[in-house]
């Protein structure tokens, strides 16, 4: 789906995430398009943003791109993709049965050369997910279960509103009804699995509407029709397009039931979380058990020891088998936008190459998005780590009031990143002979006696920014050396624009000031 992206969201993209002035070289440089294009690009771009939205432009500074309150990248894309013509047409060809090609130029208001020139490349971009493209009329054609696949990642990649979306049934009574059948059931479901749900029920009451269903086989059909997925199914008949043929009808509770079921979150996490350390020893667990240790031998330490990721992991592989089985969608299309601005991280690649190793084609093929899921987890991890580490700090001042106001100003800054110990000049003997500390602050301006073990950063009575971001960039240093980390798949995190960041700790220094 990604594929439709063009240089305007990359330039949308870069403007956002450096939120201050672009020159036009670092622009050009980052999305490979000259000056001239790329400047006619903000020229188009200007006069199509959403309210609040403004590119100034600046002969000295560059551009920058100015946005709301509240303004968020997904609105800014969600809003630029409504505008597009390729996913207008596209839109018009999977949600109607057949449009001819004066239909797409009287409703997309675009010429027929340009018309055909977007179904070929929407042909393409079909194709990759495994369905086709047909001609007079022009619509989606194929197994069934995977153009509805396909429906789904769409309606999620353009990040809409769902209340405009949904239009067959009342979502809030959905919800609702929903919500009772799960607690009758004792079920419960992921963080946005209902709206999820809500997308993919509208999805296939269109397509029973134009007279397309799903087939699954006969077994599977009775592996899942008494599972509690497939009651509370047939029990939102209500919402449901009306099916006059029972087989259908059956075929499109089961499908409905099955997407439920890949959204389940078992109630006993404990319980889940040694079910999947368990599997990792069988036969068909191994491929998983060597992902996760080539991962954990390229990171530094063991990742399976870590219980949020391997508990969010074991959802995420469950998800894909059923995907790959049942060809159910389960993956976080919402984030497949971002997929071009992450695969050249060297954490992201080295994902992708581990599970290229690790996993047979026939039996787990991940794509892209799925990788960015993976590496979302690794990142949690890795950040959770960093964020639980500990580092012990000594501080030394010339007085009471000194150390006191140094120490607010420390804790201000670094919250609990630092245990500080407050000391006086006359133990710095024993000081600078602790193997327990890591780093030790002082305010005295003359020579300390440094023995090399431990760094030793000089602030002034009143810590300047300067100062305190030399402490951070020691912060930062001290997590990627203690586990001999490649600073760069912690990205963007460990990337300070550095008048940026003096910026904000000045703005910390001084609230520390005035703060009572």
């Amino acid at each position: 789906m990604n594929r439709f992206n063009d240089r305007h969201s990359d330039l949308l993209y870069h403007l956002f995430y450096e939120g201050t002035w672009c020159s036009l070289n670092d622009l050009s440089s980052k999305i490979g398009y000259s000056k001239s294009t790329l400047w006619r690009d903000l020229l188009l771009m200007e006069s199509n943003l959403p309210n609040d939205w403004k590119i100034e432009k600046n002969e000295i500074n560059g551009v920058r791109l100015i946005k709301p309150h509240n303004g968020t990248l997904e609105q800014l894309w969600s809003h630029h993709r409504s505008e597009n013509t390729y996913f207008q047409t596209l839109e018009l060809i999977l949600f109607n049965n057949g449009v001819t090609i004066n239909n797409i130029i009287q409703q997309v208001h675009i010429s027929r050369s340009t018309a055909y020139r977007q179904l070929e490349k929407i042909g393409v971009v079909v194709k990759s997910a495994g369905v086709q493209l047909s001609n007079h009329p022009y619509k989606i054609i194929g197994e069934e279960k995977k153009i509805r696949r396909f429906m789904m990642q769409y309606v999620e990649y353009m990040s809409g509103n769902i209340a405009d979306f949904i239009t067959s049934f009342e979502f809030n009574e959905f919800h609702n009804t929903l919500l009772k059948l799960l607690k009758e059931h004792t079920m419960t479901l992921h963080v946005g699995a209902i709206q999820k749900l809500g997308i993919f029920l509208h999805i296939s009451n269109i397509r029973i509407r134009h007279g397309c269903f799903v087939t699954f086989s006969k077994t599977v059909i009775e592996d899942y029709e008494n599972s509690k997925a497939f009651k509370i199914s047939k029990r939102l008949f209500k919402f449901m397009e009306k099916i006059q043929n029972r087989d259908n009808q059956i075929q499109e509770v089961l499908i409905f039931a099955l997407y439920l079921m890949s959204e389940e979150m078992h109630l006993n996490r404990t319980q889940e979380l040694r079910n999947f350390r368990l599997s990792l020893d069988l036969t068909n667990g191994k491929s998983l058990k060597q992902f996760l240790n080539a991962l954990s031998k390229n990171i530094g330490f063991d990742i399976s020891q870590d219980d949020i990721f391997m508990y969010n992991f074991a959802q995420t592989m469950r998800g894909i088998s059923y995907d790959i089985h049942l060809n159910t969608d389960t993956r976080l299309n919402n984030i497949l936008h971002f997929v071009p601005y992450f695969e050249k991280n060297p954490l992201y690649t080295l994902i992708d190459e581990i599970a290229t190793n690790s996993f047979e084609p026939l039996t787990v093929s991940l794509e892209s998005v799925e990788i960015l899921e993976i590496f979302m987890l690794v990142q949690a991890m890795l950040l959770r780590k960093k964020n639980q580490i500990v580092i012990e700090a000594a501080l030394v001042c010339r007085s009471y009031v000194e150390k006191d106001y140094i120490k607010e100003v420390l804790k201000h800054s670094f919250g609990n990143r630092l245990n500080i110990s407050v000391m006086d000049f006359s133990e710095m003997d024993l000081l600078l002979i602790n193997n327990d500390l890591d780093i030790l602050i002082t305010t005295d301006s003359g020579q300390l006696l440094d023995n090399g073990h431990i760094p030793i950063y000089k602030v002034s009575s009143f810590p300047t920014p300067s100062e305190l971001k030399e402490i951070k960039v020691f912060t930062q240093k001290f997590f990627v050396e203690r586990y001999n980390l490649n600073k760069e798949i912690l990205y963007p995190f460990e990337k300070e624009n550095d008048n940026d960041y003096s910026e904000h700790l000045y703005l910390n220094h001084i609230d520390s000031v005035v703060s009572p």
